[in-house]
């Protein structure tokens, strides 16, 4: 029979366990940034998980990559209700 395939909730845990590390070796202060964004990774799971990518950290990365647009789009919109364009300058 052939190998079972693990959950993608399985294999995302492996994926950040791969990167233990990887966290070790940064500074103090920027490990916890870097589990921030693997918990960002998580948020999107299911969408990762429909992608079906060769790696599993594809759909890792592109689940952050979503996080960090929608907070860039959100700081944006908070922007420019603090400082709306005047008179289109």
């Amino acid at each position: 029979m052939g190998r079972t395939i693990p959950s993608f909730r399985i294999a995302e845990a492996q994926e950040i366990g791969d990167w233990r590390v990887f966290r070790r070796a940064l500074p103090k202060r920027d490990r916890p940034t870097f589990d921030m964004m693997l918990r960002a990774a998580r948020l999107h799971t299911s969408a990762s998980s429909a992608a079906v990518r060769a790696s599993r950290f594809e759909g890792m990365a592109m689940a952050v990559i979503l996080y960090h647009q929608k907070l860039l789009t959100r700081a944006v919109e908070v922007i420019s209700e603090i400082r709306p364009e005047e008179g289109g300058r």
